[in-house]
This record gives structure tokens, sequence and C-alpha cells, in this order.
């Protein structure tokens, strides 16, 4: 894929789908609506970003044998990723299954979910395998918004899905209670039984006898007769919860005892006001617990990506969980978990051409282990020692750990995004300005596919971003001309009226406030 031409495509789909859509009758306005839009207020971008490439640490596989002294259900193993985990996703499921208080605060796109879903998922095994795994919530995930929530749900029921395809003996439920969660069967309000029909056809949930053995409870009165394992919601709901005695079977008759995570994922949106209804909504649910028979103490986890910034803030992080979670869910500044990221080699002076890159680029394409003439010449250019033993996305990550050019990209975007135009402008300031962008996208993408000796890490964690605007609305001027314009002050000192346009004929009118007499509309 080539991401600068995938963002010129959309941009131009998205401009024929207005041209098309807002059709002027009149041949002048609509070549000046046509102007408008190529005049690059429309868009902006492509940026380029660059994130931290973490470290890290052994598979799911290795860490759950080290924690459970023996081996794990294949089929769950298989359900969950196979490759490396990072550094900081293994320390936090170590701090957590020993039943320690954690903040995972890394950035974005490190894998924060993992994080917490893993040591619940190995402490429902753990259920499981003791014979204790019956219905009741065991971890309650709290998200700020209901979009967070629905990529989670997703989430959990495909890990559920393979858990059924690949015919492991174990499994578990979740359910999402929110507004949108319909009642019963029956409830045509909130779509019921097109949800049902929908889970049922993705395959995210098993049923036997008339139960959810397995997957997404997707009704209200599934969660209230059998508890899910993962309850997942927000602030609003869970205050319902609480108060509703329809919901009480949740809580009471044995049921709190069962009670063990408590998750606050984006905990960094409650400062201040929020925060202090945020703590006292989770005293009065640990209160609930307690009364209906939960003895021992919750383990508590928050995730952030902006909680903190460098090891200098653990203390104050861990003080501010403290005062969220409560006074018995103490956390300390070592449990504030950060992400460690890969060193960089140190670069040589040499910097390679675009033409070396695209040799790069047919190499990773054919990933042998052959070491062919060419690459050696760039390796004794570089200062690189190429191992017979490496494949190609190997043999061209030692290449370009040492190229200058490339040192002196991943120091320009990472943490620090530019639009891709710029960039390339100024890390192929040695190329005509045609084929800048073009040899920016090649640099990228080897990037991407190579990979560090030693690991599956690329050199490179890095995504584009087009940011496309939405219409507020059209204006026009006819002084010193006729002509539109997508933004009022644009047209200068000329009077500007917003126009509204009939989608039948094309005709366009003036807009103004009903009830305008005389010059009024011109004050």
């Amino acid at each position: 894929m080539d991401p600068i031409a995938l963002s010129h495509e959309i941009e131009e789909r998205y401009k024929r789908y207005l041209l098309t859509t807002f059709y002027f009758r009149d041949p002048e306005l609509r070549k000046s609506f046509e102007d408008a839009l190529d005049s690059g207020r429309l868009s902006k971008g492509p940026y380029l970003e660059s994130t931290p490439v973490f470290k890290r640490a052994e598979t799911p596989a290795a860490l759950f044998r080290q924690l459970l002294g023996h081996s794990i259900d294949s089929g769950l193993l298989k359900a969950l990723y196979e490759g490396p985990l990072y550094k900081h996703q293994a320390d936090a499921i170590r701090q957590i299954t020993a039943g320690k208080n954690v903040v995972v605060a890394t950035g974005t796109g490190s894998g924060k979910t993992e994080a917490f879903l893993y040591p619940i998922l190995l402490h429902l095994y753990r259920e499981f395998k003791a014979g204790k795994l019956c219905p009741g919530v065991r971890a309650l995930i709290l998200y700020p918004m209901n979009a967070l929530a629905n990529d989670q749900r997703e989430r959990l029921g495909e890990i559920c899905k393979r858990l059924a395809e690949n015919n492991s003996p174990f499994g578990f439920t979740f359910g999402q209670y929110i507004g949108e969660t319909p009642e019963d069967e029956n409830d045509s309000r909130r779509h019921a039984k097109d949800l049902l029909a929908e889970r049922d056809k993705k395959g995210v949930r098993q049923v036997r006898n008339g139960k959810v053995v397995n997957g997404e409870m997707v009704l209200r009165s599934e969660m209230r007769e059998d508890p899910p394992h993962i309850l997942l919601t927000n602030y609003s709901m869970l205050e319902y919860l609480l108060l509703r005695p329809d919901d009480s079977s949740l809580f009471d008759n044995g049921m709190a005892q069962w009670w063990t995570y408590l998750v606050l994922d984006e905990a960094h949106q409650y400062r201040g006001s929020r925060g202090i209804e945020m703590a006292m909504l989770i005293a009065r649910l640990k209160q609930r617990l307690r009364e209906g028979g939960r003895q021992k103490p919750f383990r508590c986890v928050a995730t952030s990506a902006t909680l903190v910034d460098g090891q200098d803030g653990q203390a104050a992080v861990a003080k501010f969980a403290s005062d969220l979670f409560g006074e018995n869910e103490k956390f300390d500044p070592q449990d504030v978990i950060l992400g460690e990221n890969e060193p960089h080699p140190e670069a040589s002076t040499e910097q390679l051409t675009f033409e070396d890159y695209q040799f790069l680029a047919s190499a990773l394409a054919e990933n042998t282990q052959s070491i062919n003439d060419r690459m050696t010449g760039l390796a004794n250019r570089l200062g690189v020692s190429l191992q017979a033993g490496d494949r190609s996305k190997t043999h061209v990550a030692r290449l370009l750990q040492r190229d200058n050019r490339t040192a002196r990209l991943r120091d320009l975007i990472t943490g620090n995004p530019d639009q891709a135009q710029v960039i390339a402008d100024r890390i192929f300031d040695d190329l005509d300005s045609e084929r800048r962008l073009p040899a920016l996208a090649q640099l990228v993408e080897l990037l991407l596919q190579s990979q560090i000796p030693g690991t599956e890490t690329p050199l490179l964690s890095a995504r584009y971003h087009l940011f496309l605007r939405a219409l507020e609305g059209a204006f026009l001027s006819f002084l010193p001309q006729k002509r539109i314009s997508l933004d009022r002050n644009s047209l200068g000192e000329g009077i500007a009226f917003e126009i509204a346009l009939c989608k039948q004929c094309g005709q366009h009118y003036l807009v103004a406030q009903k009830g305008i007499q005389g010059g009024k509309v011109f004050e």
C-alpha cells in the first residue's frame, strides 16, 4: 500500500462526492465551487508520526507457563496473540497476577488492553481448572466512552470465537451493559433480534440449553440471570446498576464474592470534580460488594497514555490512582508501568540513496537468506557485518540501523508529527521535488517491514493521518466578482451571503433570517 497515493485518492473521492451532491446549475458558480474545493482548505495532510518501538519480552505461552507452573490449554493460547509481548505488558501481567494494583501508563497503540485483559483471562482459567468458574462478575471494566467499550467488546468476541474454533474446553462470558443494551429478545426499540442475529452470525457467542456458555451476552435479562465473567460499562450505567433493584443480581445473593478486578480505562479523564465523582462511585461499589460478602482486597488497574511523562512523575500518578480507587487500594510508584523503548544503534555518516532503498525493497520482497554483491557493498559502506543465517528482513534492518538518513527521519518524526511533504523535503533534499514524497513512502515502508535482529520488532512504528474537513456551509460574494468560498472570512471585506442549494434542480438561494426587512441585511 502506498499511503501517500491512498490519501490523495481519499481526498479526490471526497471532492467528487461533494461536487456530485452539491451541483450548481449556474456554470460560473459551479466552477467557483470546484475551485473552492481545490483550494487546499478541505483537507490537511497526510501527516507522518512515529511512535516508540517498545522492547519485547517473552510470548504469552512462556509467560503463562512461568506464572502457572505448567503449560496452558493450547486452544486458549491460539485464541490470544502468539508473538512476543512488549516488556511493559509482561511486567504488568506479572504484577497484576501477583495481586498488585497497577497503572499502565504507556503510549497510544502500546497494547494496554492486553496488559490487564490477560491477567483477567488467566484468573478465569485458573478457576476453570479448579472447577470454580460459575456465573458471576470477576472483572468490571469502565470506559469513558461507549466507542471504546465497543472496540473491546469486538476484541473479546474474537477471542471467544477462536476458543470455540480451536475446541478449547475453556470458555468465558462477557457483556456490555450500556443504555443501548436490549432488555430482552423482544426489545424492538433497541433492535434486540437484529443484534442477536448479528452476534450469532459472527460466531462470538455459543449457547447451550438456552444459556450463553462462551462469548457475548447481548441482553440485560441474560446478564441478570447469569452474570457474565467480564462486565463492560460506563460511569453513568454503573450508577444505575447500583440503584435499580432489577440489577441487584449482579451484586447480591452471593455474587459479590466473585468481584476481583476493577479496571478504569483512560483514567486521565477522571481529574478534578469528575475524579471526585468517580472516586465516590467506586467507594459505593466497593461498599455494596463488601456488604454482599466480598472479603478479599480488589485488584485495581488504571490505564492512560497521558498520565505520566517519565519516571519523575510515577509517585504523583501512584497517589492519583490511590485517591481514585480508595484508601484500601494503595498504589506504589514502582507499580506505575512505563514503556521501555528499543535503543537505536549509533548511525554512520553515510546515507543510502533512493536507488539503494528500491534495491532493499526488492530484497525484502524475496525474503531469502542470500547476500549478494550489492548488499555486501552497502554493508561495507555503512560498516555493517551481515550474518549468513539471517533473512532479508534482518539484513535490511542491519543496514538501515546504520543509515544516516534513516536516523534523521526517526529523530525528526518521533513524538513530533508533521506533514509528509515537509518531512520529505527535509529528508530527501537531494532529490527533485516530485520524487521526494514517493521516496519517503518507500523508506517508511522499508522501516516498517524490516526486523531488528533477534526480535520480530520493526525498526519504526509509524502511522499516517489525513484530516478531512466537513462543510459548514458555502458563502457567496458578488464583488469584485461572483465567487463562492467555504469560509465566510476568506472573502475579505466584501459582503458574504450564506447560500442554500436545491438538490433537485441546482438553483441557489441566499439565506437570511426570517423577518429581516430593508437594508438590515446589509448592516
